[in-house]
């Protein structure tokens, strides 16, 4: 997840970690959508370069990148995670969302998958544009659209805290 749009980078290249992945255009995006799953289970969903959600096997929300601040989950919140650079060192300053604001987010996360699945469900106004699986674009679409309903049912559920993080 590139700090800056510049630095993002050819995700349906480069994203070797995520496969099968795949990049569609939809009318509510002004920008085309990268999906990518990894061997574990767990999938990613980027929405140009910002916002970007990664989401454990059940759909539950382990990391994000919203109007340009990573956040991470702690199991029963989200820290937002800011970069902090002086001369001789760099930092990351971690603050853990208050509930209201962590509501916010999940909402606003909701809404843009909602969206997502409807877009989806049109085959008119789904256009998968590049994609690397083993599976025919029907069957594609199918699990893009079977993993937007896991995000949807788990919306309100954040992943357990990721190991090694606090």
């Amino acid at each position: 997840m590139a700090l800056h749009e510049q630095d993002r980078e050819d995700l349906m290249r480069e994203a070797i970690a995520l496969y099968p992945r795949a990049e569609f255009q939809v009318p509510q995006e002004s920008e085309p959508v990268f999906w990518g799953q990894k061997r574990s289970g767990q999938y990613s969903f980027y929405f140009g370069g910002d916002p970007v959600y990664q989401f454990d096997e059940q759909g539950h929300l382990r990391r994000a990148y919203l109007d340009g601040h990573l956040y991470r989950t702690q199991g029963n919140t989200l820290a937002r995670l800011t970069k902090v650079r002086t001369a001789d060192s760099s930092t990351l300053e971690r603050y853990d969302l208050k509930q209201a604001e962590l509501e916010d987010v999940l909402h606003r996360m909701a809404d843009r998958f909602t969206r997502l699945q409807t877009e989806l469900e049109a085959p008119d106004r789904f256009q998968l544009t590049e994609y690397l699986a083993d599976s025919t674009e029907e069957e594609l679409r199918e699990q893009i659209q079977v993993q937007i309903a896991l995000v949807l049912q788990g919306a309100t559920q954040l992943a357990p805290r990721i190991r090694g993080k606090r």
